[in-house]
């Protein structure tokens, strides 16, 4: 008891450099799960916060996500865009005739890497891993690895932008121009005309892709059915960008 009366606690305060050092091992401990700030300490307790942007200056640690929601990891133990492309590639495999919503694709990623969950998809996207359709004003996922090789499940040739670029390459080589007929890429490419339509205009809204109406009165049948609409107009041709053609190569 102290000269007032009152019983004094044995406990030590905690140093800064006590607390310094609890922090990071307790974030090495979790290592990619990552920890939010509550599970660092008290919110009331300032002296966590100071230390916690100390050792962000430092590059010691790793914070993702907005402030409220933020997880705290070690450096080098943070999450990746590529690990979440990953976990949702391995998840959706296992349902190759699924259609799902982005938000139930985000489920099979660890919550540390649901931060990154709208890039691993656009990259799987972009990788023919997952083709995009829309559903209304829904956009659907569906993973294309559960079907024969080359094959699709209506047996239908399996979309894959890798052989559209490649089909590309040799309209291109053997004709003599840059804007080719949508018809004939489909032809060449051997891949269904509606997965090829989903898959130029997302090419076309990242400005990979330009589309050309081309002449409508000399088109054949074929080529007018294979057009793709943009605001009312057909567009009979596509242009490719040379290094989106030449990534897959």
């Amino acid at each position: 008891m102290n000269r007032s009366g009152r019983k004094v606690s044995g406990r030590k305060p905690v140093s800064g450099s006590d607390e310094r050092t609890r922090i990071l091992e307790a974030l090495r401990k979790a290592g990619s799960g990552g920890l939010s700030r509550s599970r660092l300490g008290p919110a009331r307790k300032r002296e966590i916060d100071r230390i916690l942007e100390a050792l962000l200056l430092e590059g010691r640690i790793v914070r993702l996500g907005p402030l409220s929601q933020a997880l705290y990891f070690p450096a080098g133990s943070a999450p990746t865009p590529a690990a979440a492309a990953e976990a949702i590639d391995r998840g959706a495999a296992q349902y190759p005739a699924r259609l799902f919503l982005g938000k139930e694709l985000a489920r099979f990623c660890p919550r540390a890497q649901r931060f990154f969950c709208e890039e691993a998809i656009e990259q799987l996207v972009r990788e023919g891993v997952l083709l995009r359709l829309t559903r209304g004003k829904s956009l659907y996922y569906t993973h294309r690895e559960g079907c024969a090789p080359g094959v699709g499940r209506d047996g239908e040739p399996r979309f894959d932008p890798k052989k559209v670029r490649e089909a590309y390459a040799v309209l291109v080589h053997t004709r003599g121009f840059l804007d080719v007929q949508i018809a004939a890429l489909a032809s060449e490419a051997r891949v269904p005309l509606a997965d090829l339509h989903a898959w130029l205009k997302e090419e076309s809204a990242a400005g990979r892709a330009h589309l050309s109406r081309g002449d409508w009165s000399l088109s054949t049948e074929e080529e007018r059915k294979a057009a793709i609409l943009l605001d009312g107009e057909p567009h009979l041709r596509v242009r490719i960008d040379s290094q989106a053609a030449g990534a897959s190569r």
